[in-house]
């Protein structure tokens, strides 16, 4: 005849368990008798070995029912089901009394038993309740808990790993991005060096700009591209420096927000010599600049001026066509009119310029000769030109020139005249 397992509760006059208590010891039924630790039998061994593999075979279960569980933990639920297996046969085979199918038994105040760090001073008699009854449901219960944890934890590991995994090969991959940008361009070394890449982007931008102080840049007005620049090959224009300035920021320092701006047409500037060698300021001796156009770079509404080394844009008289005019009056023929009243003419590689009002007395006075004395009207034009070749700034030079060409006028006409 099957039986069924029930252990039952000591109640002898020495010491009871209470389960409200959580396995707390009562009072003795002799006051004066001295509590005493007693070994346990086999059988209770047995029973409590019983209901660790059954909570651990538990917990697997609902790792496997959630779809969390290992390859090790399925080994460990098979083995640990295989010695509750063998514990049931051989009870059935002593003739054990059962009361109960031993899957189904549950520890009283399972919690306080997962959370108690170190032994009763008395063992605690193991209870067999009804299947599905409070303390198998606390049990599932404190499983599940268990369970989702562990779950819990190890996704939450495995995301961390991940996570690390992905970074780390970020920070390799944009290393690796970096050393062949200066491999590929050895100027860049130089550009970058000193650099603190932890810097907000504007502070980043400020330093660039001041490094290209050290590269020894050849300022020949003749544009070549920035990556040439970057490249090794130090000269070029301010087109040059900005696209170079551009292309380590973009490219090194990921700074994508750095755009190339211009000024399209000719103007006249006061702005300072720049620090670069090469080039001086090539207007009126050395006192102006005179560009057909100029480029710089911005960021974020800010300025970085690289020909000039500076954070705002350079005044300017615009001139008021983006071609020259033509005049017999200038030594090359060619001139600009600017916004604020000067002209702009060519000597050579370099430039002069003269009042706008200066320049309209001398074509009157040109105009007016020309009706006078049109056969010595090339001879006005060459001392005029001359005039103009030593800059056309000084009013007494113009003045002496018109006089010289009236004195001549008059003499002319008086000669008519005694030879008639």
């Amino acid at each position: 005849m099957k039986q069924r397992l029930q252990i039952l509760k000591k109640t002898d006059s020495s010491a009871t368990v209470s389960e409200d208590a959580g396995f707390q010891l009562r009072p003795l039924a002799n006051k004066t008798q001295q509590q005493t630790n007693q070994p346990l039998s086999q059988t209770e061994n047995e029973n409590q070995e019983f209901q660790q593999h059954q909570f651990e075979a538990t917990k697997l279960e609902l790792q496997a029912k959630h779809g969390s569980i290992t390859p090790e933990g399925q080994t460990q639920l098979t083995l640990l089901q295989a010695k509750m297996n063998e514990v049931l046969h051989r009870r059935v085979e002593t003739g054990a009394d059962f009361s109960h199918n031993l899957e189904k038994i549950t520890l009283r105040n399972p919690e306080r038993t997962l959370s108690s760090t170190r032994p009763s001073l008395v063992q605690a008699k193991l209870t067999i309740g009804q299947p599905g009854d409070k303390y198998e449901q606390q049990a599932n219960q404190v499983a599940a808990t268990v369970v989702n944890q562990i779950h819990h934890t190890t996704i939450q590991k495995q995301q961390t790993s991940e996570t690390t995994t992905s970074q780390d090969k970020a920070k390799n991959s944009e290393n690796n991005r970096k050393q062949r940008f200066l491999s590929d361009y050895a100027i860049a070394k130089e550009l970058v060096k000193g650099i603190d890449e932890g810097l907000a982007q504007e502070k980043i931008l400020e330093q660039l700009l001041q490094n290209f102080k050290k590269i020894s840049f050849k300022y020949t007005m003749s544009y070549k591209q920035g990556t040439t620049l970057l490249k090794g090959t130090r000269e070029g224009d301010c087109k040059t420096l900005a696209e170079a300035f551009q292309t380590v920021a973009q490219e090194y320092f990921g700074i994508q927000n750095v755009t190339v701006e211009q000024i399209k047409k000719p103007f006249l500037s006061e702005a300072e010599e720049t620090l670069h060698q090469g080039r001086k300021r090539n207007c009126d001796n050395g006192k102006r600049w005179f560009f057909q156009n100029h480029y710089w770079v911005t960021c974020n509404g800010k300025i970085y001026d690289v020909l000039f080394l500076s954070q705002k844009r350079p005044e300017v008289d615009m001139a008021r066509q983006e071609n020259p005019l033509k005049s017999m009056l200038m030594p090359e023929g060619e001139y600009y009119e600017t916004e604020k009243g000067k002209v702009v003419y060519t000597r050579g590689h370099e430039y002069l310029t003269m009042e706008l009002s200066m320049f309209e007395k001398l074509k009157n006075f040109v105009n007016n000769l020309g009706k006078w004395l049109a056969k010595d009207m090339s001879a006005i034009i060459n001392q005029i030109q001359k005039l103009l070749s030593r800059g056309g700034n000084n009013d007494s030079d113009l003045e002496s020139v018109m006089r010289e060409v009236q004195n001549n006028s008059t003499s002319a006409i008086t000669s008519k005249h005694l030879n008639q």
